[in-house]
Formats: structure tokens, sequence, C-alpha cells
């Protein structure tokens, strides 16, 4: 096993428990990463499950560009904003682009709940 696949296998890992993939709502989606760091990968999306692979996807949905695979696993959790990203110019998409933006929410942790407690 590669270093990259040893990297895909430990993000599919984490990913797993954070994985929505209503967000898609049921569209088969591939996303082809190519990182200026690593050799280039995809993760394909179905309505039930995703998978990680090393290489070149024939036909992807849309292609992103990444400086790194940090910046990826960032993306992905959503410890680093797309916005941002792209204004520093270490993020861009290829493709359906609306496509990009569901990405970064696939896997983000649903928003925390707060709970108040009103006294009188």
């Amino acid at each position: 096993m590669t270093d990259l696949s040893k990297s895909l296998a430990n993000l599919s890992k984490r990913l797993t428990p954070h994985f929505r993939p209503e967000v898609l709502q049921g569209k088969a989606t591939c996303f082809q990463f190519t990182c200026n760091e690593s050799a280039p990968f995809f993760l394909q999306v179905t309505k039930d499950d995703f998978s990680f692979h090393t290489g070149r996807h024939e036909h992807p949905t849309l292609t992103l560009y990444i400086d790194s695979f940090a910046t990826c696993i960032g993306l992905l959790t959503g410890e680093i904003s797309g916005m941002d990203a792209f204004m520093a110019g270490t993020y861009r998409a290829d493709g359906h682009i609306v496509e990009s933006q569901l990405l970064l929410y696939l896997f983000a942790p649903a928003a925390p709940t707060a709970v108040h407690e009103v006294k009188d």
C-alpha cells in the first residue's frame, strides 16, 4: 500500500462518521483531486457510500486543484473555509462548480446545538 493509499484510508475512516449523502441529493458524483504535493486521487460518492481511489477518473464530475493534501483534509472536515482557501489561491475547481461547494458540506460535522436556560 502506497503512502497516498494509507493517507486516503485514514481520511476515509475519519470522515465516515460525518458522511452526509443527502447533501448531494442522491446524485452519484466523482470529485477528482489534483494536489501539488501528491499523486492525483478521486472521491467517488453515491447515495449511500463514498470511497477514495488513487489515480485519475476517466470522467470526473469536477476537478479540484489544491495546493496540499493538508488543505484537502481541512476542506473536507470543515476546518478550512472554502472561500478562504479560494481567496488564498490554494483551492480552485473546474467542472460543476456548484458541486464543489456541496463537497464542502458533505462531511462537515453538524453545527453544535446551543441550549439556553431562561430564569426570571
